[in-house]
């Protein structure tokens, strides 16, 4: 990439730009000044002292939205604080992230919304702020959640555990339906999963490995749905992992339920096959499933019933990946590898239409966080990414996050971004390090 890097003022040159939110795709350039859009076209006059980027061999895409990230942030910082955590999201072409409320101590409390807010103030970046569902994510007392939002939180969750008390849920949805209040659902029985580290199934057996059982998610999805039926209420079923949760997912969209869902890029790349090397950066939670599940997961990509990917960016300490795989913490990394990832299978491999897949990480979160569309059109805020759709590269244990538990390490991925531009600003740029 040619570039003359200069002062606020960014002129890219000869891009070819795909934008998911009006489905158009076409070749402009485009000047940004003081933070937006300020003209488009094929003939733009520069001036000197701008930033220059020749994009003649890049996709622009506007910024990616990731729905579900930990930040670890406050409490345990030595994992991923939120500069770190904002670092990584910038390398892996995001521009705006959903923090999960499961800190020391959790998001249950206005202060520490107002926190999480400063600091993405402070760093000139959109986190979007879910707090928690109940109070110390116990799943028996409901949080303030009217109080939380009037301090700034855009959705709720007990991410990382799950609201067992179905009477509690269906208040919860209640209280939820009538302030309009985005619910985002980690569903897991535990009495299934409890003392379970992979999926089961054959792999599970073979080595040796206490299983879990698709039935953990799926029972409380089933009940979920049947609670949003009946009370009204906006849910979101985070990080969906088996089939059968794809299919009642579909269904109950045709009837009308107000449910969105997600899943991530480990689980449409990787089937359980991948367990059979005991590497503990694949013990995540939910598991990597069967083959059969993988197949429904990248069929819902294809055919909306799934509205997004996130990363479920989860960092941890190297030891407390670097042991046995029962003592290992559940979760993976994903900010830096999400798009890499995700071309590979579903573009590369399965066919998907790059369009389709930038709006599963662009429009669909978008729509779903309620956030503002992020359109590349003259009188936008500028936040964009530059990805280089021909180059592979294998993944090395080097990452802005403070944590190397990835599982896509080792693995030769297609395409890479380029650079990120945030709010009108370059931070990102993969030749030098322009933090």
């Amino acid at each position: 990439m040619k570039k003359r890097l200069g002062t606020n003022r960014i002129y890219i040159e000869n891009a070819t730009i795909i934008d998911p939110y009006s489905h158009n795709q076409f070749a402009s350039s485009i000047l940004i000044e003081d933070g937006f859009i300020k003209k488009m076209g094929k003939q733009i006059e520069t001036q000197p002292h701008m930033t220059h980027i020749d994009a003649k061999d890049y996709v622009v895409s506007p910024g990616f939205v990731d729905m579900h990230a930990h930040l670890r942030d406050p409490g345990e910082e030595q994992k991923e604080d939120i500069e770190s955590g904002i670092k990584a999201a910038l390398a892996g072409g995001f521009v705006a992230i959903a923090c999960m409320p499961n800190t020391k101590p959790p998001i249950d409390r206005p202060a520490l919304v107002k926190y999480i807010l400063e600091q993405a103030r402070k760093n000139d970046f959109t986190i979007i702020c879910i707090a928690a569902m109940t109070k110390n994510l116990e799943g028996r007392e409901i949080s303030e959640m009217g109080l939380l939002a009037e301090c700034g939180a855009k959705g709720f969750s007990d991410d990382g555990k799950c609201v067992h008390d179905a009477r509690i849920m269906y208040e919860i949805m209640r209280y939820a339906k009538q302030f309009s209040f985005l619910l985002i659902l980690h569903e897991e029985d535990s009495s299934f999963s409890e003392n379970g580290l992979v999926h089961e199934g054959y792999w599970s057996n073979k080595l040796g490995l206490e299983p879990i059982p698709a039935l953990s998610e799926e029972l409380v999805i089933a009940r979920d749905i049947m609670l949003a039926q009946k009370t009204g209420a906006r849910i979101h079923i985070t990080h969906v992992s088996s089939k059968q949760s794809v299919e009642m997912i579909r269904e109950a969209k045709k009837q009308g339920v107000a449910i969105t869902c997600d899943t991530t890029p480990h689980h449409v790349f990787f089937n359980h096959s991948c367990l059979q090397t005991f590497d503990t950066n694949f013990k995540v939670k939910p598991p990597i499933r069967g083959a059969k599940d993988q197949a429904a997961l990248i069929e819902g990509l294809k055919d909306g019933t799934i509205d997004a990917l996130a990363t479920d960016h989860a960092p941890h300490l190297f030891q407390e990946k670097n042991t046995t795989f029962a003592s290992a913490q559940f979760g993976a990394i994903g900010l830096e590898t999400a798009f890499q990832a995700a071309y590979t299978k579903l573009c590369l491999k399965e066919g998907m239409d790059l369009g389709q897949l930038l709006a599963l990480m662009t429009a669909g979160p978008s729509h779903i966080l309620g956030l503002d569309t992020m359109a590349i059109k003259e009188g936008k805020k500028a936040n964009l990414a530059l990805i280089d759709t021909k180059i592979e590269k294998r993944v090395e244990k080097k990452f802005f996050s403070k944590s190397i538990n990835c599982p896509f390490i080792g693995q030769t991925l297609a395409s890479e971004v380029v650079c990120t531009i945030n709010n009108g600003k370059l931070p990102y740029m993969r030749e030098c390090d322009r933090y």
